[in-house]
């Protein structure tokens, strides 16, 4: 097992805490050695070498770190398996398939090694990878703000509070699977969800499904800025579907398009990927990484909820 960890996640309480986490897995039989990232991208480059020679990659970090681990997996071409230790700001990719932060239940789910197979959201043709949520839009507009500025929680409410207050809704070309369905139009947000939370607890695709080969692609439209307040605070409940702004459409692949004379940026998980446009495409099952027990899922109610295709099914 090759572990990848993040000084700075969580504002460097992480690599503080790591002590802990490296005496209960070394106690249950574990290599506990980590290699620590040095700079924004180096978990990719770590993940892709590990990827020639270890079969499971652990990630000791926030969302952040899983990105870049799954970008290295994937442009190794999946060999390897993932697995989480979610020790981040959100760790939104953890609930994304079901996972407590519980050490004990870590160290099981490690001896056991579970596999599940998941989808991807490959970026621009491998440019990246991502197994939660993408999109563009006032999100992305964050995103570029702190790219490279460190990852404190004081930078990301600051520069969140200057989108709300100079973002407004942008022209963009909405593309799903290459022409079915093409909307264009004034848009606040497009999120691209194969999880379905972000943003350290936002449901914004809840009826996302995290290995069904589809994505769930919500677009809140033209709104107004009280009206983005009100959608924005519905979206840590996932209830603002119900507003008539917020469209969802499915699709195996969308294509985000900018056609306003300013920019619009791109993310994933909250991590800035660059200018429209860009291309998102579901591989279907095309991820491995390591699940929890039906015990803990059961125990903490998710043996049966809506995040897996075994669970649930779609028209």
């Amino acid at each position: 097992m090759k572990i990848i960890g993040n000084p700075t996640s969580s504002s460097g309480r992480a690599k503080k805490r790591w002590p802990d986490y490296k005496e209960a897995l070394e106690n249950a039989g574990f290599d506990a050695d980590i290699v620590w990232t040095e700079k924004p991208g180096h978990a990719i480059e770590i993940a892709k070498e590990a990827s020639e020679s270890h079969k499971l990659i652990a990630t000791y970090g926030g969302d952040g770190t899983v990105n870049e681990v799954i970008t290295g997996i994937g442009q190794s071409g999946f060999k390897s398996t993932l697995s989480i230790l979610p020790v981040g700001r959100g760790n939104d990719n953890a609930f994304n398939i079901r996972m407590t932060k519980n050490l004990d239940d870590l160290i099981e789910m490690l001896h056991n090694k579970e596999v599940r197979l998941i989808d991807c959201i490959e970026i621009n043709d491998g440019q990246r990878y991502c197994m939660g949520v993408a999109g563009a839009g006032l999100d992305a507009d964050v995103s570029e703000q702190v790219y490279n500025k460190g990852g404190t929680r004081f930078v990301y409410y600051l520069a969140l509070v200057r989108s709300i207050f100079r973002y407004r809704p942008r022209m963009m070309e909405i593309d799903v699977d290459n022409g079915t369905i093409v909307k264009e139009g004034k848009v606040l947000t497009a999120m691209v969800g194969n999880g379905q939370m972000i943003g350290a607890g936002m449901l914004v695709t809840p009826d996302a499904i995290i290995d069904d080969g589809l994505l769930d692609i919500m677009v809140v439209g033209n709104t107004g800025f009280v009206d983005t307040l009100i959608t924005s605070a519905k979206l840590g409940k996932g209830t603002h579907l119900s507003n008539p702004k917020v469209n969802v459409y499915r699709g195996k692949t969308v294509t985000l398009t900018n056609k306003s004379k300013k920019k619009i940026y791109g993310h994933a998980m909250g991590e800035y990927v660059g200018e429209l446009p860009i291309k998102f495409t579901c591989l279907p099952k095309k991820l491995k990484i390591l699940k929890m027990s039906d015990e803990v899922l059961e125990r903490e109610g998710w043996l049966d909820c809506n995040a897996f295709s075994a669970n649930v099914s779609k028209d």
